[in-house]
């Protein structure tokens, strides 16, 4: 299936979405021609960090080289979009360079830290490396596309509570490849609600009824990683209210 076909089949998902929340198709509308569906544009434009802004990190910290958005893990923290976005599909590519490899993503984020923190409020989409298990002597369900809440955001509720710590939601299955491997996830993010597709196959998910638009902030957490795409498909809004939306940042 190449991509305006995905496009037409999440826009209809998204309609049944709506319908089972209350929302209704008739809000929706009908497309009147194959243009009008919602299409995946490059949010990494693969030559520069044109649209990301800069928190916490520093002027080294992230650069585009050989058309990959690199990061130095250093210092901890996180760049933000300069827009927010409320329903959208995230179509990201990473791979983490070093042994044990920590990042990810952030999605309707703050877009500045949590008090004293180096991160924002919002929901966190996890990478790691698979190798991180037996370096910190952890279980490996960790590292394959656990979601979660961040900073202070409370009430979510997730698909696969996960037994030590159950606020995360934890992979149905173990899909993330090892450091020098490219992996690819599908983020669809609806209406307070997150899945998560690790390499070909939906295994997570998460709901916020708290939070439903923000900033996406890419995370820079103490090891290299290499990003070679991060695209969007922006779908139509909800029934949103103000106490949902993160606080906007001039």
């Amino acid at each position: 299936m190449d991509r305006r076909e995905f496009a037409k089949h999440t826009l209809m998902a998204t309609a049944m979405f709506s319908a089972t929340s209350g929302t209704g198709l008739s809000k929706l509308g009908k497309p009147k021609g194959k243009d009008e569906f919602p299409e995946f544009k490059r949010l990494f434009n693969g030559k520069d960090l044109s649209g990301f802004v800069d928190v916490n990190t520093s002027e080294d910290t992230w650069w585009v080289e050989d058309g990959l958005l690199k990061c130095t893990g250093e210092p901890i923290g996180v760049m933000r979009t300069e827009k927010q976005y409320e329903n959208f599909i995230l179509d990201i590519e990473w791979m983490h360079l070093e042994p044990g490899g920590n990042s990810g993503v952030f999605v309707w984020a703050d877009g500045t830290p949590y008090q004293a923190r180096p991160f924002p409020t919002g929901m966190e989409v996890q990478m790691l490396d698979p190798e991180i298990a037996e370096l910190r002597n952890i279980t490996e369900d960790y590292a394959h596309g656990q979601l979660f809440p961040v900073m202070g955001l409370e009430g979510t509720i997730p698909d696969n509570p996960f037994e030590i710590s159950p606020s995360r939601s934890n992979p149905l299955e173990r899909r993330v490849k090892g450091r020098g491997q490219w992996n690819r996830y599908i983020v669809v993010c609806v209406d307070g609600t997150i899945k998560l597709a690790v390499n070909g196959k939906f295994v997570n998910g998460i709901r916020s009824p708290k939070r439903k638009k923000g900033y996406i902030c890419p995370e820079s957490e103490g090891y290299e990683v290499h990003f070679r795409r991060i695209d969007i498909m922006e779908l139509p809004g909800g029934v949103i209210t103000p106490d949902q939306i993160a606080p906007l940042v001039s």
